[in-house]
């Protein structure tokens, strides 16, 4: 088949029209791009040229400093080194710089890589690891030469002088997550930085955050610094100073050696917290730069939960201690008065149930002050029995118990008092009568926290008043200027009767001077009121047949022991808590005796010694 020759010239001449418009089209493909990067992009690629020349280094600053009240450093600030990563000033292959940089920093190279993958801006520094040994700075140092992109910067960390001192109400430091750089509070934060993660260092973390520095400098190819060109001075974070006295902490955490629990110590004329204890507790400094995972895993395996803070986190029955609310309320209900007599056999019966007293053989005939300083159980059956659940529960909310106190502290609990809709409505069963009878003596659903007993008995002491616990006096800067000063807080005026209020002094102050469950917190010349609890952990039954040295510890009862001194005027309520201490007499009240006499000795003022009025009879 022949092909004429103007069917050839035609073919040839598509061909060259289609190369022609392909031609036409990467040009000006070319075109197009080039005046995209020029032009849209030309302050983009602008910035991007100087940072390969001029850098801003960030420059963080120091956190604020923590005093206690005689301006004791409780928690200050140290250089940290740490190993930084600039993945465009890499000068050949990553996994080339990551692999003996792993070997020097002791680092599985998949963890660098995950570190280097995440999201960053560019030219910004990658942490690959906080606080550098001497050992591991040095080797960087010596080899930075062969360690294109990589760094050794300097920043301020926290340190925790006295290591696990008030480490619960101090906090600790974490690495911010992802999850909180999207929170409004933290939007100054970049991923690496450190924050306040629990106690003060995460109330005040805005306080304590200074702000940033930096200055501009110029680097070479490889990305070292040659000369600052210019400076900008960080400005550090406000100090505060604390209600807490150290010296008081320090007793308080030798008393609870070996021990699980917690205490709390109030100043009851205007809720300033003078010493708390959570026992078992953790070195903060651990957490100052950064914990490993091993470590941290194995924090979060302790099944004795050491970085819960047991004064505002954990709840527990309030045992006897709960008979002060009882009584108060009794009284004010016009249940009985203070002559009201009432006969315990050592048995109370209700329905087809019976209820013992911890005295077999009964206490006999006695009233509300005999009642208190003994702690006989079936006089307050009968009361609870009385009043009903409903006057119960009204009066535990009305005096603090069942609600957050507001203390300036993460994630505080609220503990529970039941009520018969509550129950219903969690539990899908009705109230029974014999509920209200375990109530009554602080046992069944009823749960509390040690700051919410600190601040009953507190009220009680001070004449009825509520003060929301603070720790935090007042906030100064760098200079010492005071820039905030923090006063007194007024959450209720429950104000019970002053004739109530008197009488349960008095039995408080039995409790302890007259032979009663808290004798142990005795001091010969100072007035101490208090009151012993015993909190069970599994039913008397489940013990019953077992001698009390052969019962396992978890199986043993929780000791409380509530007190305030002196008992006009009082200046100080505490409230001790002894998991599986057994009784609040023995293992409880001995630590509230020793912690108030050393507050009267450091503070060096001894309080005249009044006796306390007799009881009333009428």
């Amino acid at each position: 088949m022949r092909i004429s020759s103007k069917g050839t010239y035609l073919h040839k001449k598509r061909r060259i029209l289609a190369f022609t418009f392909l031609v036409i089209i990467a040009f000006a493909t070319l075109i197009l791009r080039l005046w995209y990067l020029q032009i849209i992009q030309y302050a983009t690629y602008s910035d991007l040229s100087k940072n390969n020349r001029i850098r801003l280094v960030r420059i963080k600053s120091p956190r604020g400093i923590i005093y206690d009240k005689n301006m004791i450093p409780l928690v200050t600030n140290r250089p940290v080194f740490d190993a930084s990563l600039i993945k465009e000033d890499i000068s050949g292959k990553l996994k080339d710089v990551l692999k003996p940089v792993s070997g020097f920093l002791k680092m599985d190279p998949a963890q660098l890589k995950a570190l280097v993958a995440q999201k960053h801006q560019p030219f910004q520094p990658i942490v690959l690891k906080h606080n550098l040994d001497f050992k591991e700075v040095a080797q960087l140092e010596e080899h930075q030469l062969e360690l294109s992109g990589i760094m050794v910067q300097v920043s301020p960390g926290r340190s925790y002088p006295f290591g696990q001192l008030a480490a619960h109400l101090l906090g600790y430091m974490g690495e911010i997550s992802e999850r909180q750089l999207k929170r409004p509070q933290y939007r100054k934060f970049k991923l690496g930085d450190f924050i306040g993660q629990a106690g003060i260092e995460k109330t005040f973390n805005s306080v304590l955050t200074g702000t940033d520095g930096g200055k501009q400098v110029e680097v070479n190819a490889q990305g070292r610094e040659l000369k600052v060109l210019g400076e900008l001075e960080p400005k550090p974070g406000l100090n505060l100073i604390l209600t807490l006295d150290s010296r008081l902490q320090m007793l308080a955490e030798k008393l609870f050696e070996e021990k699980t629990g917690a205490l709390v110590a109030l100043n009851p004329q205007n809720g300033k917290v003078l010493c708390m204890v959570s026992k078992p507790a953790f070195d903060p400094n651990k957490f100052a730069t950064g914990i490993s995972q091993l470590e941290w895993n194995k924090i979060l395996s302790d099944s004795n939960d050491p970085l819960q803070n047991r004064v505002i986190q954990s709840y527990y029955p309030p045992g006897s201690v709960f008979k002060i609310l009882t009584a108060t309320a009794a009284l004010e209900e016009n249940i009985i008065d203070s002559a009201t007599s009432l006969t315990c056999n050592g048995v109370f019966r209700l329905g087809r149930g019976s209820y013992d007293c911890w005295k077999r053989g009964g206490h006999g005939k006695l009233q509300v002050h005999q009642a208190l300083v003994h702690s006989c159980n079936v006089f307050f059956y009968q009361l609870g029995n009385r009043l009903g659940i409903e006057n119960i529960a009204y009066w535990a909310f009305k005096m603090g118990l069942g609600k957050a106190t507001g203390i300036d502290l993460p994630d505080e609990k609220t503990g529970l008092v039941p009520t018969p809709e509550w129950k219903l409505k969690n539990i899908g069963e009705k109230w029974q009568p014999g509920e209200t009878i375990s109530i009554s003596i602080g046992q069944g659903y009823l749960s509390v926290t040690p700051i919410q007993l600190a601040n009953l008995v507190s009220a009680i002491a001070n004449g009825g008043i509520l003060y929301k616990p603070w720790i935090v006096d007042r906030i100064l800067n760098a200079d010492g200027q005071t820039k905030r000063i923090y006063h007194p807080e007024v959450l209720a005026k429950p104000s019970p009767a002053d004739s109530t209020l008197q009488i349960i002094r008095r039995g408080l102050y039995g409790v302890v001077n007259e032979q009663g469950t808290g004798a142990r917190a005795r001091v010969a010349g100072l007035s101490i009121a208090g009151k012993t609890g015993t909190a069970q952990v599994v039913s008397k039954q489940a013990t019953a047949e077992t001698d009390g040295e052969e019962i396992p510890l978890e199986l043993k009862d929780h000791a409380w022991f509530v007190a305030f001194a002196p008992v006009d005027n009082a200046e100080i309520a505490l409230a001790v808590m002894v998991e599986h201490g057994g009784h609040g007499g023995s293992a409880s009240a001995p630590i509230a005796r020793e912690l108030i006499k050393e507050y009267f000795k450091l503070k060096g003022t001894w309080p005249p010694l009044k006796k306390a009025p007799p009881a009333s009879t009428s």
